[in-house]
C-alpha cells in the first residue's frame, strides 16, 4: 500500500511538472506530500521541469566552444562516481575475494561493504526526468523541422480592419466631436424641398453630406461637385469639396474633401458639372444649398 501511494505521489508530481493538475489532484498531491516528506530531497523533477522549460528556446545556433567544453567537464564530474564510492567498491571486491579464500574455521563473520545505492525516489525521479527529456527532444525536433516559410507566413497573416462606409464615418464624427454642425440641404428653387443634410466639423476639417432623392447622374456626361463658401475667401472662388456621382435615386452619403483649409464656412452648395469637375462654377448650376 505504501509503495502504491509513493508511486501515486510521483505520478502527481510528474503531471504537475509537465501538464498541470486539476483542483482534486492538487488536494491529493498536498496530502501525499505530508505523508512522504522525504520527496523534497530529490531534485530530478526540478531538472525535468527545467528541461521542459528549455523547449521554447531557439536551438539553431551552436554553443560557444568554451561553454560546451565546460558543460561536458561538469557532466563528467556530476555523473561520474566519486573517489570515495570507487574505493568502497574496490574494498568490497577485495573483501569478497579474501572471504572466498578463507576456510569456515578461520572466519566467523565478514562485514560486507557495498557502495551506496540510490533510493527508489532517485530511480523513479530520474525515470520521469528521462521521459520529460524525450518529450522535449521530440518537441524541438518537430518544431525545428517545420518549414521556415510557414512560420513567416503565419506571423505575417493579419486580419484586415474593415473599412467604414461614409455613413458609418458620419455617425462616428457626430459621436466624437463637439463642434459638428448639422444643416439641411434644400432645393435652391424651392427651399421647402429638403434634399439632404450636411454635417461639418471645422476643428477636424471634415464633413459628410447625405442626400435623399438627388437624381442619378450620367457619368459620361456630368458629375456632382460640392463647394464650401468661406468668409475669408472671394465669393467667386469657393473651396471645392470634391466631386461625386449618384448611381441610383435614393439615400447617398458622401465625404466632403476640401482642397483648402476652411476657416469660416458660411455656405455649402452642390452643382452639376462636366465629368471631373471644374475650378469655378456658375450659380445657375446649383442643385442643393445650405446656409451655415
Amino acid at each position: 500500500m505504501k509503495n502504491l501511494q509513493r508511486e501515486r505521489l510521483l505520478e502527481l508530481l510528474a503531471d504537475q511538472t509537465i501538464f498541470g493538475l486539476s483542483e482534486n489532484e492538487f488536494v491529493e498531491l498536498e496530502r501525499l506530500k505530508k505523508e512522504f516528506p522525504d520527496w523534497e530531497k530529490d531534485v530530478s523533477l526540478e531538472l525535468a521541469a527545467a528541461a521542459i522549460g528549455l523547449s521554447h528556446l531557439d536551438v539553431k545556433d551552436d554553443l560557444p566552444v568554451n561553454l560546451r567544453e565546460k558543460i561536458f567537464a561538469n557532466a563528467d564530474d556530476f555523473f561520474g562516481r566519486t573517489n570515495q564510492s570507487q574505493e568502497s567498491v574496490n574494498y568490497a571486491a577485495q573483501a569478497q575475494q579474501e572471504t572466498n579464500s578463507l576456510t569456515p574455521e578461520g572466519v566467523t563473520t565478514v562485514t560486507q561493504f557495498e557502495p551506496n545505492r540510490p533510493s527508489i525516489w532517485q530511480w523513479l525521479g530520474w525515470a520521469v526526468a528521462a521521459t520529460a527529456c524525450v518529450a522535449l527532444a521530440l518537441n524541438i525536433w518537430s518544431t525545428g523541422s517545420r518549414p521556415q516559410n510557414d512560420t513567416v507566413q503565419n506571423q505575417g497573416v493579419q486580419t484586415p480592419t474593415p473599412k467604414l462606409s461614409a455613413a458609418e464615418e458620419r455617425a462616428s464624427l457626430l459621436a466624437i466631436t463637439t463642434d459638428a454642425v448639422k444643416i439641411p440641404l434644400a432645393n435652391p428653387k424651392n427651399p421647402k424641398e429638403i434634399l439632404g443634410e450636411m454635417v461639418w466639423s471645422n476643428s477636424l476639417q471634415k464633413g459628410y453630406a447625405r442626400f435623399n432623392g438627388l437624381p442619378a447622374n450620367d457619368t459620361a456626361r456630368e458629375t456632382y461637385q460640392l463647394w464650401i463658401a468661406d468668409e475669408t475667401q472671394d465669393p467667386k472662388t469657393p473651396i471645392s469639396g470634391g466631386v461625386f456621382n449618384v448611381s441610383t435615386t435614393g439615400e447617398t452619403t458622401i465625404t466632403i474633401d476640401p482642397q483648402l483649409v476652411v476657416k469660416k464656412p458660411i455656405k455649402i452648395a452642390v452643382t452639376k458639372e462636366k465629368p471631373g469637375g471644374v475650378v469655378v462654377s456658375a450659380s445657375e448650376k446649383v442643385v442643393a444649398l445650405a446656409n451655415i
